[in-house]
C-alpha cells in the first residue's frame, strides 16, 4: 500500500536549493534512511511531508490524494514526528503522557496505555519515578526517550525520526532503533548518523546528495 508519493518537488530558499527535481515513494511497513551531509535537506523533507513547508514546484501525495490544506491533517494524524528537539514541555512528566492519554483517539486504549507506560520506560532504561519528575529537571537523553515513549502512546504506525537519539549513549541509540525498525507494522523515516542497523532489516537509503 503507497503512503506517501513525492513527484518532481523543489524547494528553494533564498538563492540556495535543498531539494530539485526530487521523486521517491514510501510503501506501508518501509524503513528509509534519508541520508546526506548537513543542509542537504533532510529536516526539509519531513516539514514538507508533514505539511509545514510547500514545495515550490512539484506535488506531494497521501494514501493517493493531494496534500492540499485539508488533507495535511489527515497526515499529522497518522505520523508521530519525533525531533532532537529537547523542548517536550514542561510540568511533571506524568502530565505529559496524561495529556497524550486523552486524544480522542487513545481513550479506548487509556488502561492498557497506563501498563504501557511502565513497560516502555524499563525497555528505555528509565525508573517509574521519573513519572513524579518535572521535564525541566531531565538530562538530554532522558528527555529524549520520555519523547520517544510517548510517541509510542499516539499508537500511530508511522515514525518520522528526526536525529532522535542524538542525546543517546550506543547502547541505547541501538535499543530504540530496534524498537522501530524490527516492527513489521511501523513504516519509519529516519535521519541518522548512527552506522547500527539491526540484523535481517530490509533497509532503503535515500542519499538526498543524489538528488544535486
Amino acid at each position: 500500500m503507497e503512503l506517501f508519493r513525492v513527484e518532481g518537488i523543489t524547494k528553494q530558499f533564498s538563492e540556495k536549493f535543498v531539494l530539485r527535481n526530487f521523486s521517491f515513494e514510501v510503501a506501508k511497513g518501509d524503513k528509509i534512511n534519508i541520508a546526506g551531509r548537513s543542509g542537504i535537506g533532510k529536516t526539509t523533507l519531513f516539514r514538507l511531508l508533514l505539511g509545514f513547508d510547500k514545495p515550490d514546484q512539484g506535488s506531494i501525495y497521501f494514501e493517493g490524494k493531494p496534500l492540499t490544506d485539508e488533507e495535511v491533517w489527515e497526515v499529522r494524524r497518522n505520523v508521530a514526528y519525533i525531533s532532537q528537539d529537547l523542548n517536550i514541555g514542561r510540568g511533571l512528566v506524568r502530565s505529559l503522557f496524561t495529556e497524550t492519554q486523552h486524544y480522542k483517539a487513545n481513550l479506548l486504549h487509556k488502561h492498557s496505555s497506563d501498563k504501557e507506560i511502565l513497560q516502555q520506560l524499563a525497555y528505555f532504561d528509565l525508573p517509574e519515578s521519573i513519572l513524579n519528575k518535572n521535564i525541566e529537571e531531565l538530562s538530554g537523553g532522558e528527555k529524549q526517550r520520555i519523547a520517544i515513549v510517548n510517541a509510542l502512546l499516539l499508537k500511530r504506525t508511522i515514525f518520522f525520526l528526526d536525529e532522535a537519539t542524538s542525546a543517546l549513549d550506543s547502547a541505547l541509540k541501538t535499543r530504540v532503533l530496534d524498537c522501530f525498525l524490527e516492527n513489521d507494522e511501523f513504516t519509519v523515516l529516519y535521519i541518522s548518523h548512527d552506522t547500527y542497523l539491526p540484523e535481517n532489516i530490509s533497509l532503503r537509503t535515500l542519499k538526498l546528495d543524489e538528488n544535486e
